[in-house]
């Protein structure tokens, strides 16, 4: 029987807890060279792409959804999601911004089922006058020591910390928080305004405590 290179047969059982098992030593091969060999229907790749990426996907899933049974199973439908949309990566950005993006994706969907996250329609017109304002608190968050921002951030709305995270902790652009989001790149720029903001007004009155 022909497989079919972009349906991948994946169970539960391979796809397991990534901290309770032996990890093979890595391959060499490049993410560009491993997504192709699975593509080929190399089931062995897919065990590679899955050691490599696995633990991040996890903590990824973990950090916004709190409960690390719930980030387990989410990890595994992120993983599957992955290897069955493989045919879908065209290669123009690097492999891991893609699975985050998928990441991202599948756990801010599951918290708007359960209503723990909502993004509300904001005014996307910036302010000029408000440039001194946004380069305080932008120092404010590259300034602030982590035992003080971790404090910070669980006093934040989960919409706020995840837009948060994605742009101070993962380093993501404008561009592609405005992509994973389905925001325009304004609106992303006026909901980072509105979250350091926040950020700044909790940072004084913790240090007036």
């Amino acid at each position: 029987m022909t497989k079919n290179k972009n349906q991948l047969f994946i169970s539960r059982r391979m796809i397991s807890n990534p901290f309770k098992q032996n990890k093979p030593p890595p391959t060499t091969l490049s993410d560009a060279d491993l997504v192709a060999g699975i593509r080929d229907g190399n089931r062995r790749l897919l065990k590679e792409l899955y050691n490599r990426y696995a633990s991040k996907i996890y903590y990824k899933c973990l950090s916004m959804i709190k409960n690390t049974d719930l980030a387990q199973d989410m990890a595994h439908d992120v993983f599957i999601k992955v290897a069955t949309n493989l045919h879908k990566y065209q290669g123009k950005a690097e492999l891991s911004f893609w699975i985050y993006a998928i990441t991202y994706n599948h756990c801010i969907s599951h918290l708007r089922k359960t209503e723990r996250l909502r993004f509300v329609p904001i005014d996307e017109k910036l302010d000029p006058a408000d440039e001194g304002e946004h380069e305080l608190t932008e120092k404010i968050v590259r300034d602030l020591k982590l035992n003080q921002l971790k404090r910070l951030i669980k006093m934040l709305k989960p919409e706020e910390e995840v837009i948060l995270l994605m742009r101070y902790q993962d380093g993501m652009s404008i561009k592609q928080i405005a992509g994973i989001l389905q925001l325009g790149e304004s609106a992303v720029k006026m909901r980072l305004k509105r979250v350091r903001n926040h950020l700044a007004e909790l940072f004084n009155d913790l240090n007036h405590e």
